[in-house]
């Protein structure tokens, strides 16, 4: 939302959100959550906290917090029509808890109770107070922040399995409305749209088929490279997963998990390729890759990639504590990071890539095979690594043999990894 928007509601007063979820809650109709925060708002200092209309107040409020109430309100769905049948009924859950005696309005079909098995959505409606003392949180920042920690304890007592409730995923059209603490009714300021938010289930939109088969090459030529186990191939599927993890549903948490496992991945398939490459025997790789992977990091890379494979700076140190760290607080403790840990985490998680692009780059003569796996034969985007002199003279002279060689890799990797779990096992 744009400040010229908020700028319409002007302080002091209560303002609250009408906010369509994507997967509706079997709570009972008119279901009140009610929540404090630690922001001063002297204006309430001695107000009644009224959930809704008739209802007993909750408390007195003390002017050293301000508030969030969700008030949830269940709409029958009965059109299949996306998005613009979510814009109505929005507006009849407007309608329905703030009436206005509008004859247009089918009242009948707002009181009517809900069938068991009739299909319905669930509308939130969150209100908080505008105050005139500065703060760091926006009123609907305030308010989403609120709803999403009531979803976070809903998931785990809902009677199946749901997914994490993120603004991205929340219907993007917000109804916006305030009123004066000595106001009964309310007035309803506009429609406005989440700044984070996408139209859900609409899937991509584009103008116009491509007419060219680039896209189509590639993603079949990906697909054999996943097939044939290949560690870059790995990575990159990972990083895809923490991409529409941070960009397409919002997921933080899920974002730095699939980041964190893309470059272990990484670490993983460089280094047993390089190892084959070099003819490790089978016993001896399992042992590497039985230790921790800061042991082989610290360990393994250097003497055969070169650069600086410390955990204190550089590439390896932003790895470290950006991607590693935050993905250990993730899985561990269950810390769930800010949009700003995550972006952090991805961008070290591309500057590992490229280091480890470049030093293996410049080896094409001692590690041709790797070299070409990891590159490929064709030619590269401006600024990033490719295959040097002597890894092309290699494929050029063992292309007819380069399905044989991966599949040999593939052969010996399955043996270390057998080999890797029965160590695991004793």
């Amino acid at each position: 939302m744009t400040q010229e928007f908020f700028d319409q509601i002007t302080p002091p007063c209560v303002v609250g959100f009408m906010l369509l979820l994507p997967d509706p809650i079997p709570i009972p109709q008119k279901a009140t959550w009610y929540s404090t925060t630690d922001e001063r708002v002297p204006e309430l200092d001695g107000v009644r906290a009224v959930p809704q209309p008739g209802v007993a107040p909750t408390q007195v409020l003390d002017g050293e917090h301000n508030f969030v109430s969700l008030r949830f309100w269940q709409m029958i769905d009965d059109s299949p029509t996306p998005f613009v049948h979510e814009s109505k009924l929005l507006m009849r859950a407007f309608d329905a808890m703030h009436p206005t005696g509008n004859d247009d309005i089918d009242h009948e079909y707002l009181d009517r109770e809900i069938a068991p098995g009739e299909r319905y959505r669930t509308v939130v409606e969150a209100i908080t107070f505008n105050s005139e003392e500065p703060s760091d949180t926006t009123s609907i920042d305030r308010c989403l922040n609120e709803l999403m920690k009531f979803y976070r304890s809903y998931r785990v007592v809902a009677s199946r399995p749901l997914p994490e409730l993120t603004i991205r995923r929340i219907f993007p059209t917000v109804l916006t409305f305030r009123r004066a603490l000595d106001e009964a009714a309310v007035t309803f300021v506009g429609v406005t749209v989440l700044e984070d938010g996408a139209p859900p289930n609409l899937g991509g939109l584009a103008n116009e088929i491509g007419t060219d088969r680039i896209i189509f090459d590639q993603a079949a030529g990906l697909q054999g490279r996943l097939d044939r186990l290949d560690p870059l191939a790995r990575y990159v599927e990972c990083r895809t997963d923490a991409g529409y993890a941070l960009y397409g549903v919002g997921s933080f948490r899920d974002a730095v998990i699939h980041l964190g496992i893309a470059c272990e991945v990484l670490f993983d398939g460089l280094l047993g390729m390089l190892m084959w490459e070099e003819g490790v025997s089978i016993d001896d790789a399992a042992e590497i890759l039985s230790g921790t992977i800061t042991t082989r990091i610290k360990n393994e890379f250097h003497t055969r990639l070169g650069g600086t494979w410390r955990l204190d700076r550089g590439e390896l140190g932003a790895w470290s504590t950006k991607v590693a760290d935050v993905r250990n607080r993730v899985v561990h403790s269950g810390y769930r990071p800010s949009e700003s840990e995550a972006v952090e985490a991805e961008a070290a998680a591309d500057s590992l890539r490229d280091f480890t692009a470049r030093r293996l780059s410049a080896l094409g003569r001692k590690y041709p095979c790797t070299n070409v796996v990891f590159f490929g034969d064709q030619p590269p985007t401006q600024g990033t690594p490719t295959l040097n002199r002597a890894a092309r003279n290699w494929l050029e002279a063992n292309s007819e043999s380069l399905d044989a060689k991966i599949a040999e890799h593939n052969a010996w990797r399955e043996a270390v990894n057998a080999a890797v779990s029965r160590r695991s096992r004793t």
